[in-house]
């Protein structure tokens, strides 16, 4: 496979932390963007830094072009950073789904049509992670399963209107071991739960997919992969 030009959000830790790594390890040119600096000078990669979070549409987009003005181009992008708390609906702050909203849906759509046009230039590769969670919906967690089920429909829409012109691969991993459980705010949830994430699947296992999706765009377009741990889940 030829080296690429690869822009990953959410690269400060958990499964971006781990896409980096994986995908610098086999030679990309990588493009790291997150909100915490310290997190992605700390990875000591090479490439280059982008500092935004995906929220602010103006900032992404002049990230965005950052990156294709000193690259001339992007091939792939990880649309990766996300957030999820996890509480009963009937008990959660209204300010917690806007939240998952606004960076779970808003902040991926905000990567997506800042990148597009540089996709479709390159005949590029985009690649979001959603979730178990947007095809199955579990207690505690439904606005979250409602932020991943709509980037699931964002990704059918775009592999279906733009085949042909860029590849579309829709990631959906069960329970990760990262930080991911540690942004719940209700103390009994993530107690329930912190063993239940830690015991889930590892970064790398969701970053060998990515790279595996990469792979194949030479032969064919792998257009969803869902990854669960070897257990039962809830």
């Amino acid at each position: 496979m030829s080296t690429k030009v690869i822009l990953v959000t959410g690269a400060g830790s958990g499964i971006g932390q781990a896409t980096a790594r994986r995908l610098s390890g086999e030679g990309h040119t990588l493009c790291l963007m997150g909100r915490n600096r310290a997190k992605l000078e700390a990875l000591q990669l090479p490439g280059s830094i982008h500092i935004c979070d995906v929220r602010d549409a103006d900032a992404v987009r002049a990230e965005v072009n950052a990156i294709q003005g000193t690259h001339g181009r992007i091939d792939a992008v990880v649309n990766n950073a996300g957030l999820g708390y996890f509480n009963p609906i009937a008990e959660a702050p209204l300010a917690e789904w806007h939240e998952m909203v606004d960076v779970n849906v808003k902040g991926a759509l905000n990567v997506i049509h800042a990148c597009l046009p540089h996709l479709m230039a390159s005949g590029g590769h985009l690649i979001n992670i959603a979730s178990v969670g947007g095809h199955n919906v579990f207690a505690n967690s439904g606005v979250y399963c409602a932020t991943k089920h709509a980037l699931l429909a964002i990704s059918e829409g775009l592999r279906l209107e733009l085949s042909g012109k860029i590849n579309v691969t829709t990631i959906s991993p069960g329970p990760v071991a990262t930080p991911f459980i540690e942004q719940t705010k209700n103390p009994r949830l993530l107690s329930e739960y912190k063993d239940y994430f830690a015991a889930g699947l590892q970064p790398d296992t969701v970053a060998r997919q990515i790279a595996y999706a990469l792979t194949m765009a030479e032969d064919g377009v792998v257009s969803e992969i869902i990854i669960r741990p070897k257990r039962v889940e809830r």
